[in-house]
């Protein structure tokens, strides 16, 4: 599935032919539809791996008993840490869930809504604390746009660890209780 993502990833979903998913799954059309019932459902499968792998860790560090702040910052090292190991996938999960069906890519956003629920209420009972101002918090929806084209755009060298930082230092001088804007 790595290769079929780095592909889709590479070159999009309706720009990737089956004889390029082929020849990088090293698969015959015999085992490539062995495992795989379409292409479509190739492209579900690689869009639901990152997203089904964020949501454990957003359900435990939402459930936990930290401070608004440690929270937050959890979330965003561990989907800084997603993004990092599984860039081409959550790329494919960014930009080409319109490819799908009506019934996946609803599926697929239900997943998206649920995974930045996550944030919305560590955002919110932070705000609820004091902890964080109040902000509106439909700029959630922006959260894995900044995160992905952060990391793929990345200067050589820069470590998912480094951009992690940078993403979080400016979101929580977005809402730092005791941030003023000018």
């Amino acid at each position: 599935m790595r290769a079929s993502a780095d592909l889709f990833a590479k070159q999009g979903y309706h720009g990737t032919g089956l004889n390029q998913l082929l020849a990088a799954t090293g698969l015959g059309k015999g085992g490539f539809y062995h495992h795989i019932t379409s292409k479509e459902d190739l492209l579900l499968e690689i869009m639901l791996d990152p997203i089904n792998r964020a949501l454990p860790a957003a359900e435990a560090i939402t459930a936990s008993h930290e401070q608004p702040l440690a929270k937050l910052m959890a979330l965003g090292r561990e989907l800084g840490r997603s993004m990092d190991e599984h860039l081409p996938a959550w790329t494919v999960f960014l930009r080409d869930y319109s490819s799908l069906s009506d019934s996946d890519k609803e599926q697929v956003l239900v997943l998206r809504r649920t995974y930045l629920d996550h944030w919305r209420a560590v955002l919110t009972e932070g705000i609820k604390t004091g902890d964080f101002r109040d902000v509106d918090l439909a700029f959630v929806e922006s959260v894995f746009g900044v995160f992905i084209f952060t990391f793929a755009w990345r200067a050589p060298g820069a470590t998912g660890e480094h951009l992690t930082a940078a993403i979080m230092d400016v979101l929580l001088h977005g809402v730092q209780a005791n941030h003023r804007t000018p």
